[in-house]
């Protein structure tokens, strides 16, 4: 089964760009997964620390997560878009909880995530509070993929879900190129929401580290990852869509209706 959905992505692959293309897309997601192999996100001494983490919920643009009662885990592999979703909005003392979509398997790239959203603030005759998204792709400078993350972390309007490939920040350990592995490192993008971040001590050679709040109860929660490791999981390109993945800024501001 693997073999076939593998050729099938990239046969789609060849045909809406070229085989060269394709290759070299193919050669720079093997690197990215073999150095996250080598030196994966839980091997940083950050990743679960529980005092960094226990500062990391005390920051504002953590702190609504809590204090709205707003987190929650994916149901099912497959949810995640959705569910990070439900997070967020649900992390606004503003947007109806009514409203709140219930968990589906979709949405699944970055595109259809804030369509879902506009759709839902857009169709309703309840009252609202004006909702905005701003799609930031990987393949942006890190400078301006940090400059959106420190921006957005700051403005108590937004939020921020992250479209990442899983494998690109916990490697694929010993079973590193099994067919199926291989696969959905080709397909398995995730969703979740970034909800803070760790500046880290220049002087002591300590890396920036972004929070983000895994929908997957089975990566433990929320966990600390370094920013450059999260720019190349956001940056590689998404097979399915011939896109890098995706930062979404989620801006819900005053009530619109006034």
């Amino acid at each position: 089964m693997f073999p076939i959905i593998l050729s099938l992505i990239l046969l789609k692959s060849i045909k809406k760009t070229s085989l060269r293309n394709t290759l070299s897309t193919l050669k720079e997601l093997r690197r990215i997964i073999g150095v996250a192999s080598k030196k994966p996100a839980p091997s940083y001494s950050q990743y679960q620390d529980k005092d960094l983490l226990a500062k990391i919920w005390k920051q504002p643009s953590a702190l609504p997560y809590v204090t709205q009662n707003a987190l929650e885990y994916q149901k099912r592999e497959g949810y995640c878009g959705r569910s990070t979703m439900r997070n967020m909005l649900k992390s606004y003392a503003s947007f109806p909880k009514a409203l709140i979509p219930e968990p589906t398997s979709k949405p699944a790239n970055p595109e259809s995530w804030a369509k879902v959203i506009h759709d839902l603030a857009e169709g309703n005759d309840e009252k609202m509070p004006l909702v905005e998204t701003k799609i930031v792709r990987g393949d942006v400078s890190f400078e301006e993929f940090m400059d959106t993350i420190r921006s957005a972390l700051i403005d108590p309007s937004c939020r921020i879900a992250v479209n990442y490939l899983r494998q690109a920040l916990f490697g694929f350990g010993s079973m590193s190129w099994l067919p199926g592995n291989y696969t959905l490192s080709l397909i398995g993008g995730h969703f979740s929401p970034i909800i803070g971040i760790h500046k880290g001590d220049a002087n002591k050679g300590e890396e920036c580290m972004i929070a983000v709040f895994d929908v997957n109860h089975a990566y433990g929660g929320a966990y600390l990852v370094s920013a450059r490791m999260l720019h190349e999981s956001v940056r590689v390109t998404d097979f399915t869509t011939q896109k890098s993945r995706a930062l979404v800024v989620l801006t819900v501001g005053d009530d619109k209706t006034q």
